[in-house]
């Protein structure tokens, strides 16, 4: 349901830090760098079963990697959606309470009836410290939230909603890590 409604969406402002898709795909091009060179002494001893569990293991995470570093909040026309690394919240405005930081540096989204939700991208660091990344997005978000809720919109009553985040790139290598470690058991 949030990935149709997303897809709907004809205008949305994504949010997220900027380094964590760098870092994400830093450490992914570093450990398959790795990879490749333990692979020729594999080839070398013709250890094969190792170098298809060890590949087993990178592409799980892999899969870690591309779940943390493609985490964002995503505002769209009558709510914010959250992307944490295996939940997904879709929040509408109407049910947001208010957006602040919390004393650990953390963005909290607080909501009439979910309680507060947490996104992950902006969960505070010693980063944050010097570069505010969670105070502007609270800012940011505010001004959304100021801006698109209808409190004289006598409509239905929206609620937080909760599901499990698809995320294909990270899925589908921890199926490949699967396979991978399947032809690792089952090779002699």
């Amino acid at each position: 349901m949030m990935r149709e409604r997303l897809q709907a969406q004809d205008r949305r402002r994504v949010l997220r830090r900027r380094s964590w898709p760098v870092l994400s795909w830093s450490g992914i091009g570093f450990l398959w760098a790795l990879y490749l060179l333990a692979l020729l002494s594999f080839l070398a001893h013709e250890n094969y079963r190792d170098a298809l569990l060890v590949a087993a293991v990178i592409s799980a995470i892999t899969a870690l990697f591309r779940r943390i570093g493609s985490c964002r909040i995503v505002l769209l026309d009558d709510a914010i959606l959250v992307e944490n690394p295996i939940m997904a919240y879709l929040v509408p405005y109407r049910d947001v309470r208010g957006v602040h930081t919390a004393s650990g540096g953390g963005l909290e989204i607080e909501t009439h009836r979910a309680g507060s939700v947490r996104p992950f991208a902006f969960g505070g660091s010693l980063v944050d410290a010097f570069f505010k990344t969670s105070q502007r997005a609270a800012a940011e978000i505010q001004v959304e939230f100021a801006r698109k809720r209808n409190p004289t919109d006598s409509g239905a009553e929206e609620k937080t909603t909760r599901s499990i985040r698809p995320c294909r790139s990270a899925d589908s290598l921890l199926v490949l890590a699967l396979l991978l470690a399947v032809g690792a058991v089952s090779f002699t």
